[in-house]
């Protein structure tokens, strides 16, 4: 049931019976100069359109394509919202929501960058008595299957592309990762805002775009995009949305707690 192609009475209806609602949420970003910016909100939509065609007693609001994804700002076409940005977007919709009749929240998430942002909205909403998770597709995919694990733009990310909309991807321009060393030659450039000394990884938050010459990275993994095939991404996205549809009936069913009272939130402890 999709909240955009539904009337307000079909919600007034569905919320009198039901409080548990999915939310997608994306981002307009570089993801190598093969795939589109809109990588990141392709796969949770496509995930959502696939669960509502397996389970369609779930109401699932409109998905967001902007997240927060500053570092990866310098890519024409990449626009971020930033941690708070996205943070007070997403706690005004599930307010509402909330006024509504929702309690039970299921973010599917397309980007990393967005973490921080949907967790402490999901602490929010426990505090109000709510159950509200996190699934990180690209986390969730390889637990499902390990060979479905991937980086920024790689292969895995390619291939749901390819399984969405061949026509978005242009696989002439795959190169290869080519980090420069932007920090120095012993410091070298190995990830997503990472460096290497002596063997051992180190985080230096910086722009994407000082070091990554396509903006694909691989995390160290064996993710060239030219390995990417639709077969994949249809594998990949239709074993998610499997795994999702169980995974809501199962939330939907558990207790909601008491709203969280901090003065004496360690009672039970005792």
């Amino acid at each position: 049931m999709r909240l955009d192609r539904s009337t307000w009475t079909q919600v007034r209806d569905y919320f009198r019976e039901n409080d548990t609602v999915l939310i997608g949420v994306g981002s307009t970003e570089c993801h190598g100069r093969h795939n589109p910016l809109g990588t990141d909100t392709m796969a949770p939509d496509r995930i959502l359109e696939l669960f509502d065609a397996r389970e369609g007693g779930f109401l699932i609001a409109p998905t967001l394509p902007y997240g927060a994804t500053d570092d990866l700002v310098g890519y024409p076409g990449t626009i971020s919202l930033g941690v708070d940005g996205l943070y007070r977007v997403v706690s005004a919709i599930t307010g509402q929501l909330y006024d509504y009749g929702a309690r039970r929240f299921v973010f599917v998430n397309g980007h990393g960058g967005n973490v921080k942002s949907l967790s402490t909205a999901c602490v929010d909403l426990n505090e109000r008595g709510c159950l509200a998770a996190l699934v990180n597709w690209w986390l969730v995919a390889p637990q499902i299957n390990p060979a479905w694990r991937g980086g920024h733009g790689g292969a895995m990310e390619t291939s749901a592309n390819l399984a969405i909309d061949p026509s978005s991807v242009d696989m002439s321009q795959v190169m290869d990762e080519e980090l420069l060393p932007d920090v120095g030659e012993d410091l070298p450039s190995v990830a997503w805002s990472t460096v290497r000394y002596d063997g051992v990884n180190v985080d230096m938050p910086r722009h994407i775009a000082r070091f990554a010459t396509s903006g694909w990275l691989s995390h160290g993994m064996d993710d060239h995009p030219a390995k990417a095939s639709a077969e994949l991404g249809r594998a990949m996205l239709e074993g998610t949305a499997d795994w999702l549809v169980g995974f809501v009936r199962t939330l939907a069913r558990e207790e909601l707690p008491e709203p969280f009272d901090r003065a004496h939130a360690t009672e039970h402890l005792d």
